[in-house]
């Protein structure tokens, strides 16, 4: 069962985030899955928030792959015990769409994350993830520099022109 179950969640980091086959939700998940993750379904950072059925997680990750269409998720390490798996994963991605209020920014994320599956009749009912969404947003904007740092990028600029440096 273990290695079962260990299968299913291979599918959702392969087929459904990398590949976008939001068809194989349908396949690999309960009717009545609930997903509890650091974004809301369509990716405001606003607060914590639940992504609720099938439908919710194909606006989830449509909202996602909207955002960031070279998104690519890979899985570092996988345990499995009874009908729990545990997965680290990593993704990255370039920010060139829209992601709920933020105008795509050309940046590339960088994020590491865990999730916490439960399984049940060869579907997946539940999940917890936990990914810093601040870091992820840091990473998409950056805080905007203070006038020394300004002050040295004209000063090493102007240097480079005149030859020195």
């Amino acid at each position: 069962m273990p290695d079962a179950n260990k299968t299913l969640l291979s599918r959702h980091f392969l087929e459904v985030l990398n590949d976008g086959h939001l068809a194989v939700i349908d396949e690999i998940y309960a009717d009545g899955y609930v997903l509890d993750a650091p974004m809301q379904t369509d990716g405001s950072l606003e607060a914590h928030g639940e992504t609720r059925g099938r439908d919710g997680l194909k606006r989830r990750v449509s909202s996602f792959r909207t955002a960031f269409p070279d998104i690519e998720f890979t899985v570092d390490d996988m345990l499995a015990d009874g009908d729990r798996v545990a997965v680290q994963y990593a993704f990255t991605g370039t920010h060139t769409g829209r992601f709920s209020d933020l105008e795509p920014t050309g940046r590339t994320v960088s994020v590491t994350g865990m999730l916490l599956a439960q399984v049940a009749d060869g579907r997946i009912q539940r999940a917890y993830s936990v990914f810093d969404s601040g870091e992820m947003l840091h990473q998409l904007v950056p805080e905007p520099k203070g006038e020394i740092h300004r002050f040295l990028d004209d000063v090493i600029g102007r240097l480079h022109h005149v030859g020195i440096g």
